[in-house]
């Protein structure tokens, strides 16, 4: 009997487009614009993620790998034709389950003897609706997963992989630096009722950077990576959903930078418990120029939200120049329109730098969904014939008790992010407010690691300033131009004037603004574009793929045909909208998640036994790292 075939595995995200016919257009590449700036048009950052699961898994499982990420259908056809792939691994989530049985199709057809695995939140879907369209599905931590579906050997350690994203891009500008991006942990484990992040690791923390130590190297070594391919890495994003609370590896981490002495520029996740276990100065020394942390709702209750007041932590952190960017929800039970409005203003008085409003979500897997099961509180349409598109936090799916009718909310919603634009003005100026702040509290302070973040923080508020006088002109109201005609008086104030290229970019500026709204206003350009790379190959296959990152911001870095035929497709599916209406959700989804309503999540198939599946490098948080919640109050 012949030895069966070397493994090869291709991981890929879905496939472009994005916000086609029916789809919601939250869903996407870009985090920022789909869910924080939205409302902010041109002002916009626009900034492609790359789906970091991929390279995770890639790097971690010794077969030759290829990952793609965003992919064109033809993109993935090709692929699929001259890989000779054993196994190809889809992520995905709930709002793109209808990508993937675009996909699995053509896996079939074009690789019939790979084995297709399905991945990513998306898998809290039950079996009888993944089923038909998987060999097998990953509902856990998908590196030990993955090693077992290939036979490998289980008890090797995490390793980071180099994983660098394009800057952010304003009003069509685009800088040649990389951010860096190193995963320190998945899960989390204060469990808010409605959170799939955490219930789907059944609020287990799985660590990925064990110390601090580990974190700093990680970080280190993905900007040697860069630079050994020729490009600067200036920031990074660390991948955490609430950092701050594993006290012990975040003072290691902090011992470690001290060591070093350079300054960073770290944006991070943080909740109001674990940022109140550090003073700003901490914070700020550790390099953190963003973070991420909730307001949620003044009633919800979640024991995350526990610690110092809102208003003293963002002061004092504003203070070291680390900006705020901070989500909301709308929809608890026990508001109504008014009370929504009045904890929007309270949000407003915080100036966060950037929000996320969404609609609270009984996402399924999560104690929220259980319950609004048990108590029959889902809308009629959606218990019938969910659409599975709209399940992306911008829909009301649940019955309210004070509001009738869905669209009001999902109107808020709308109106809440055009009003913070409106009053507190584009973000990328709110930013450079903060970190101007910063800069003039600590360039003269005694600890030289702080001098050197004022520096840092220097350099990114020149950075903005050529983008200021078109804020001035074009900001969506008085108070946002004040704000901005203010801000680029400060900046040359305590910096200095602008420099002869910085102010031809000022007076390029405006064309840009009025290209880039042109731009999204015709539908063109605003797709990703492939990325692919190839892992542990030598020769003509190896690609040092940091100088090819900034093709996922897609238009003239994916090349211009590419850009071209996406555009043609989204220009035509815009026509035919208009002429037969929406899409309707596809029928086979409809009908099998109507019969599967409220089941419990399945386990990963095929099903290992525990013995069978030792956690892989991964551990949960000690006790003495984070407390769980208080009976009787929202786990949060």
């Amino acid at each position: 009997m012949s030895a069966p075939a070397p493994s090869r595995l291709l991981l890929t995200s879905v496939i472009r487009p994005f916000g086609g016919p029916g789809e919601g257009d939250s869903v996407g590449a870009e985090l920022f614009h789909a869910q924080v700036t939205r409302a902010q048009g041109p002002f916009s950052l626009r900034q492609v993620i790359r789906v970091w699961a991929l390279d995770y898994l890639a790097e971690n499982v010794l077969a030759p790998t290829v990952t793609l990420h965003y992919p064109s259908r033809r993109e993935l056809v090709r692929e699929l034709a001259r890989g000779h792939y054993t196994h190809v691994g889809i992520n995905f989530v709930v709002a793109t389950f209808h990508k993937v049985r675009e996909m699995v199709p053509l896996i079939r057809q074009h690789a019939p003897g790979a084995k297709i695995i399905l991945g990513g939140y998306g898998t809290v879907l039950p079996d009888e609706v993944l089923g038909p369209w998987a060999d097998a599905i990953c509902r856990e931590e998908g590196v030990g997963f993955l090693r077992r579906q290939l036979a490998e050997p289980l008890d090797r350690p995490i390793c980071h992989p180099h994983a660098p994203i394009p800057s952010p891009q304003v009003i069509g500008y685009q800088s040649a630096n990389v951010v860096g991006h190193v995963t320190a942990g998945l899960g989390c484990p204060n469990g808010c009722d409605f959170c799939c992040t955490s219930h789907f690791f059944k609020r287990r923390y799985e660590r990925f950077a064990p110390s601090g130590r580990d974190l700093y190297e990680a970080l280190l070594a993905t900007r040697r990576r860069a630079a050994d391919d020729g490009k600067t890495m200036k920031s990074y994003i660390v991948i955490d959903e609430d950092f701050f609370l594993h006290r012990r590896r975040a003072r290691e981490f902090l011992a470690c930078v001290r060591e070093g002495g350079e300054a960073f520029s770290i944006m991070g996740f943080g909740s109001v418990k674990g940022l109140s276990q550090f003073s700003a100065r901490e914070i700020a020394a550790m390099g953190f120029t963003l973070i991420w942390n909730a307001f949620e709702g003044a009633e919800s209750g979640y024991a995350k939200q526990r610690g110092r007041p809102l208003a003293e932590l963002y002061r004092d952190l504003r203070g070291v120049g680390c900006a705020q960017l901070t989500s909301m929800i709308i929809g608890f039970p026990y508001q109504d329109e008014a009370r929504m409005r009045a904890e929007f203003e309270q949000l407003m008085a915080l100036e966060p730098s950037m929000i996320q409003c969404l609609i609270y979500f009984a996402f399924p897997g999560t104690p929220f969904h259980e319950q609004v099961i048990a108590e029959g509180r889902y809308r009629p349409d959606f218990e019938r014939a969910p659409d599975l598109r709209r399940w992306d936090g911008f829909a009301m799916h649940f019955k309210h008790p004070k509001i009738d009718r869905p669209e009001v909310i999902e109107e808020m919603q709308r109106e809440l992010y055009r009003e913070d634009f409106r009053r507190l003005g584009p973000s990328p100026v709110r930013l450079a407010r903060v970190w101007l702040t910063g800069f003039e509290q600590l360039r003269d302070d005694p600890d030289p690691l702080l001098r050197a973040r004022a520096e840092l923080l220097r350099g990114e508020v020149r950075g903005v300033l050529p983008l200021l006088r078109t804020a001035i002109r074009f900001a969506p109201s008085a108070e946002a131009r004040t704000a901005a005609e203010r801000l680029r008086a400060d900046i040359i104030r305590l910096t200095g004037a602008p420099s002869v290229a910085e102010a031809a970019r000022e007076r390029v500026a405006p064309l840009l603004y009025l290209g880039s709204w042109l731009a999204r206003a015709a539908g063109v350009t605003q797709q990703p574009g492939l990325l692919r790379v190839v892992h542990r190959a030598s020769g003509a296959e190896s690609s040092r793929h940091t100088r090819l990152v900034h093709r996922l911001q897609g238009s003239v870095h994916a090349g211009l045909g590419t850009a071209l035929a996406d555009d043609v497709r989204a220009a035509v599916d815009r026509l035919r909208r208009r002429v037969v209406g929406e899409a309707p959700a596809p029928e086979a989804v409809r009908v099998v998640t109507r019969r599967a309503t409220g089941l419990p999540r399945s386990r990963s198939l095929p099903v290992v036994r525990d013995e069978e599946a030792p956690p892989c490098a991964a551990a949960m948080a000690t006790e003495d790292e984070w407390e769980p919640a208080e009976h009787g109050e929202h786990a949060g």
